[in-house]
């Protein structure tokens, strides 16, 4: 079992010398994105600054997103402002839904381990790894454990001498000193080297049906001109000819047919981008058909002027 040390930060801990962090040993981390239901005022503060020079320092990075939310739907706006948070983004760790508020208690096991596979799925579907945190109380308690385990990485806080429970990562301390950051740190270590074995994936280790269906949608709103025949999970011809349309449509600049997640998360924008001006010039398009017929001509006109005398 590997164990590879890990911190994870918020903005408690003011501005960090990611260089110094480095330095000291520390190749991985998790920040905090931000919390609640919206991206606009509830993203950490730090988490900009924290991501742009813990990338280039070389640090490999996580993110964790803290749950205020009281029903799945909760649960889904709160991925949905982490992945707008994340936009562009790449991560080797996974992005963890952080439930720990204690009014949460009250929804009960059934509701709470809905609300994190809510927010896991969304969060998958956006192009990124999803974990649940929480401590051990909850886990054992107020949340279905097994359940959870068995569809997501598990990060488990527990000030103890070791983890009581089986889990990929474990947050063992909050009082953790290391270079280049002031005052206290949350210290966990990595038990399950495979989070992050798949840095850098392309085409040959992702699901080629998901692209394939992906690729559907982007031909129905006109974004690629091929057209890939059902799903066969098979990188053929067509699937390539979609896949460098897309990329020249995103303006991407490297002509090749590999795929990563910020392809896949680009190209998924791109389609919804295009579904939702579509749906809007359609609705203005309507305005004005007074008699239904789906075109606006002299034929409204006339048709207006009855409805106004009352002929119709």
């Amino acid at each position: 079992m590997s164990k590879i040390k890990c911190i994870d930060v918020s903005e408690h801990q003011g501005v960090i010398d990611w260089a110094k962090v480095k330095a000291s040993g520390v190749d991985y981390a998790i920040l905090r994105a931000g919390f609640g239901r919206t991206a606009v005022n509830q993203t950490d503060k730090t988490f900009e600054r924290n991501y742009e020079n813990a990338k280039k320092a070389g640090v490999k990075l996580g993110v964790y997103w803290y749950s205020y939310a009281e029903s799945t739907q909760d649960a889904k706006r709160e991925a949905e402002a982490c992945l707008e948070v994340l936009k562009g983004k790449t991560l080797e760790l996974p992005v963890f839904f952080d439930l720990e508020e204690s009014f949460q208690i009250a929804y009960g096991k059934s509701m709470l381990t809905n609300m994190a596979k809510m927010f896991c799925e969304t969060i998958r579907a956006g192009g990124y790894t999803p974990g649940v945190y929480a401590n051990l109380t909850w886990f054992t308690d107020y949340l279905d454990y097994n359940s959870l385990k068995r569809a997501y990485p598990i990060w488990l806080a527990q000030y103890h001498t070791e983890a009581q429970l089986d889990c990929d990562i474990w947050q063992y301390s909050s009082k953790g000193t290391v270079p280049g950051i002031s005052g206290n740190v949350d210290m966990n270590i990595i038990y399950n080297a495979k989070l992050f074995e798949n840095e850098g994936e392309t085409m040959a280790n992702f699901e080629v049906a998901g692209v394939q269906a992906l690729l559907r949608q982007a031909y129905a709103q006109g974004i690629v001109k091929t057209f890939v025949k059902p799903v066969d999970n098979k990188l053929g011809k067509l699937t390539k000819a979609a896949i460098l349309e897309a990329k020249e449509y995103l303006g991407l600049k490297n002509p090749d047919t590999s795929v990563d997640l910020k392809f896949i998360a680009d190209l998924e924008h791109a389609v919804n981008v295009m579904r939702v001006a579509k749906e809007n010039a359609l609705k203005e398009k309507a305005v004005g058909d007074i008699n239904g017929d789906g075109k606006v001509n002299v034929k409204d006109v006339s048709a207006l002027q009855k409805k106004l005398a009352g002929k119709e």
